[in-house]
């Protein structure tokens, strides 16, 4: 499968995840896997949620767009909850 296109010329590449999962999975210690699993997910949730607030800013400061339109396009977040991501809350 290949990757989507992103801003920036920048490409999705499911090869980098299957290949961070296989990295991870080749720890033989349980719990070092565990800890670098846990460390992956929050550095990768950290950075979704700054992508997010990212996207919530440029569509709310566009000027065209209420936080109720920006809710809409973020998949049916309420107006508040728009809000608050592009607040990083």
């Amino acid at each position: 499968m290949s990757g989507r296109p992103y801003a920036h010329g920048m490409t999705f590449n499911p090869d980098s995840v299957d290949a961070l999962i296989a990295e991870l999975d080749a720890i033989s210690d349980p719990v070092d896997r565990f800890r670098k699993a846990a460390d992956a997910e929050a550095r990768f949730d950290d950075g979704l949620r700054q992508v997010r607030q990212r996207i919530a800013v440029q569509l709310y400061d566009s000027g065209t767009r209420t936080y109720r339109e920006v809710g809409e396009v973020m998949g049916g977040v309420s107006a508040q909850r728009a809000e608050q991501i592009a607040k990083g809350r």
